[in-house]
């Protein structure tokens, strides 16, 4: 996720809208190819990854990009709630393998430096996302933005506490987020059309749940247990 985790969940949803002759599954590889080099580009800036470092974070995020889209692609057909719950811990569980294997290669200050300004990130992929699943227009996307920074910064807040005990269950985190995730949707619902809205809440318990496991993710303090890069 710098989008890392959030934008190649972006990417995916883009990619699942490809016929399945063989062109469209190269244009589909190609998406993967591209939003994971995009992920990649922000990590080398924000990061400023090594030579030696970006072929590896590449290679992870090209992995992440077309597991995603896998899964999205895998259960985009089907409605039911039993779907909807797969297609969410299967995400869950991609987005955490890329951070695991990301955490491998970063050195333990790139690492706590990517588990900063957290809010920020959060909302600037969730855009990310909207923008690509819900077709916004450019007004919009400010106004998705805008709100999607104000929600991001409260629901870092919220989960402050239950991160700060024992470790919580999903449940529990869910729960806790729920007040801030419900006024940012509130608020995003006063800005999309009816249909837009209407397509946004065909994802949103899969969404709500990657948003959740993304901001309740290691702090910064976890950085002292990350393992020194590969040689």
């Amino acid at each position: 996720m710098r989008m890392a985790a959030m934008a190649l969940v972006a990417a995916a949803v883009a990619a699942v809208s490809t016929s399945a002759n063989a062109q469209a599954t190269a244009t589909a590889a190609s998406n993967a190819e591209k939003v994971a080099q995009y992920s990649t580009d922000e990590l080398k800036s924000e990061l400023n990854l090594t030579a030696d470092q970006v072929p590896k974070v590449q290679k992870i995020n090209v992995a992440t990009a077309k597991s995603l889209e896998q899964l999205i692609h895998k259960y985009d057909a089907d409605t039911s709630a039993k779907a909807a719950s797969a297609l969410t811990k299967g995400l869950v569980a991609t987005v955490r393998t890329n951070q695991t294997e990301l955490k491998k290669i970063l050195t333990p200050a790139q690492w706590t430096l990517h588990q900063q300004h957290k809010a920020e990130r959060l909302a600037l992929s969730q855009t990310e996302v909207m923008a690509s699943n819900l077709d916004l227009t450019r007004d919009q996307i400010l106004d998705v933005q805008r709100i999607n920074m104000d929600g991001a910064n409260k629901l870092v807040a919220a989960l402050d506490k239950p991160m700060s005990g024992s470790k919580p269950t999903h449940t529990a985190l869910l729960e806790a987020a729920k007040p801030a995730i419900d006024a940012r949707d509130a608020e995003l619902q006063k800005v999309l059309t009816v249909e837009q809205w209407k397509k946004m809440q065909t994802t949103r318990n899969a969404f709500r749940s990657l948003l959740v496991d993304q901001a309740s993710g290691p702090t910064p303090a976890a950085a002292a247990a990350a393992p020194k890069p590969k040689p």
